[in-house]
């Protein structure tokens, strides 16, 4: 049987800003293509967008309440609490 050693993946240094948030958040720290996805904690999917770089997002769709960001690339994969207000 071979044994396979995992790597540690690079740590991710994404921010997502105002948080809580109103309108729009500011996702910085992007480094390429990445995949963003906006989930409620009952894991229904808000958005989900690929992003190449520091993008703003409109979150005037999303209901108030608790979110997860879950940011996807090939690095790794990051999930950050967001609150809309």
């Amino acid at each position: 049987m071979e044994t396979q050693v995992l790597q540690p993946i690079k740590e991710i240094k994404v921010s997502l800003y105002p948080n809580p948030a109103t309108d729009c958040v500011q996702i910085s720290g992007i480094d390429g293509n990445v995949l963003l996805k906006i989930s409620n904690l009952h894991c229904q999917t808000f958005l989900n967008k690929e992003i190449v770089d520091d993008e703003i997002i409109c979150l005037k769709a999303l209901p108030k309440g608790a979110y997860i960001a879950k940011i996807t690339s090939s690095n790794g994969i990051i999930e950050r609490k967001l609150v809309k207000k």
